[in-house]
């Protein structure tokens, strides 16, 4: 992204924006921005990741998801 930043007398940039009091007679920074519309932003298409990883599925592994987690634990602990 393309942008613009100078240091600049304030006083240099009253006659375009309004200045706060606080700023008035002080260098400033500013920092030029593209900016972007909502309407010009092109609508990205929100694709599902739904299903894609289907393909590696293993039934005969699903039946032991249900207790997996107490096996994993009497394993890791029984003896302590």
């Amino acid at each position: 992204m393309d942008f613009v930043r100078v240091i600049k007398n304030s006083n240099d940039l009253e006659k375009f924006i309004d200045i706060p009091e606080k700023l008035k007679n002080r260098k400033v920074e500013v920092i030029i921005l593209p900016y972007t519309d909502e309407e010009d932003v092109e609508q990205v298409e929100k694709k599902s990741l739904r299903g894609v990883l289907s393909k590696y599925k293993n039934e005969a592994l699903r039946a032991q998801e249900s207790d997996a987690w107490s096996k994993a634990v009497v394993d890791q602990y029984e003896n302590r």
